[in-house]
């Protein structure tokens, strides 16, 4: 945790990387003097709560974005698994994943844990980003319901996504969303995997709380934060 918290340093000062130190020994001195597990829960929430805030603040002040999400993912996934090991509870999965970013942060070549499976195919596109893709197809179906035109809610929902969200998914049209719904929509869908669980998912919380145009914006800049670099 100090090397990548050095690291860090010797590219963004601030209170962010300040508050990160101060995270940083709140987490090894109170989870490891053995608090009650869910005090020390609670602290490792705010912890990793802490270091998400600064990987917004470093993407604002224009960092490379696939090397702060790397950082932040080695330095929660440090957190957890020194949480673990401080409860007693089994971290040599999760270590030996910190083992291979590590590597990766460094320069490495991570172990073959981290190579693609081989596919005869095309290969497909990671399962989160097929999810993403799963929850705008359920957006474009609750914006039909209220009203729109098939062609105009797959527009509308385009106009809705954060410019990054737009990029990161490269070429959407209309039709692209179009494509998705039909793909992952209806009762019964025609294809199973992570973008029809993701229209599922979506598609029951749209049910649920009917939201505005304006809260569904907010949902789809949500949802961008999931995405990795």
């Amino acid at each position: 945790m100090p090397q990548k918290l050095d690291k860090l340093a010797g590219g963004y000062h601030g209170r962010a990387i300040t508050d990160t130190w101060v995270t940083a020994q709140i987490l090894g001195q109170k989870v490891g003097a053995k608090l009650h597990k869910l005090a020390a829960l609670r602290i490792l929430s705010e912890g990793i709560a802490k270091f998400e805030d600064i990987r917004e603040q470093r993407i604002t002040a224009g960092h490379d974005l696939v090397e702060v999400d790397r950082d932040t993912v080695q330095m929660a996934l440090t957190c957890v698994v020194g949480f673990l090991d401080d409860c007693g509870v089994e971290s040599g999965p999760l270590a030996r994943l910190l083992g291979d970013i590590d590597a990766l942060s460094n320069g490495s070549s991570p172990s073959r844990m981290l190579a693609p499976a081989a596919t005869r195919h095309r290969r497909p596109e990671s399962p989160t980003i097929e999810e993403v893709k799963g929850r705008l197809a359920a957006a474009m179906e609750y914006l039909q319901q209220t009203g729109m035109a098939r062609k105009a809610a797959a527009a509308a929902v385009i106009r809705l996504m954060p410019p990054a969200l737009r990029r990161r998914l490269k070429s959407v049209g209309v039709g692209t969303v179009d494509c998705w719904l039909v793909k992952w929509g209806g009762d019964h869908g025609a294809e199973p995997g992570s973008g029809r669980e993701g229209y599922l998912h979506m598609r029951a919380i749209l049910a649920q709380h009917r939201p505005s145009r304006q809260t569904l914006q907010k949902t789809l800049k949500a949802i961008e934060r999931t995405l990795p670099a």
